[in-house]
């Protein structure tokens, strides 16, 4: 069961670090380059959903895979 508990936290982790990438560069280019408002905003938007969606799948896989945790993936039970 030890190597079902690290698989799930390696996928936590790596869903999380996927998120973050994706959300920070999304938010951050809405806020930098210079394009319509319209844009501006789904950027932004779909950078924040990018961030929760990912981060939420992984927690969602080790969930599954190992019960009850924390949705931060360096927080212990």
């Amino acid at each position: 069961m030890k190597i079902l508990d690290r698989f799930a936290l390696v996928i936590h982790w790596i869903s999380f670090l996927f998120g973050l990438v994706l959300g920070v560069s999304l938010i951050g280019a809405g806020l930098i380059y210079d394009i319509p408002l319209e844009q501006r905003f789904f950027t932004i938007v779909f950078g924040v959903f990018g961030l929760f969606s990912c981060s939420g799948l992984g927690w969602l896989a080790r969930f599954v895979l190992e019960g009850k945790i924390h949705f931060l993936p360096w927080r212990t039970k």
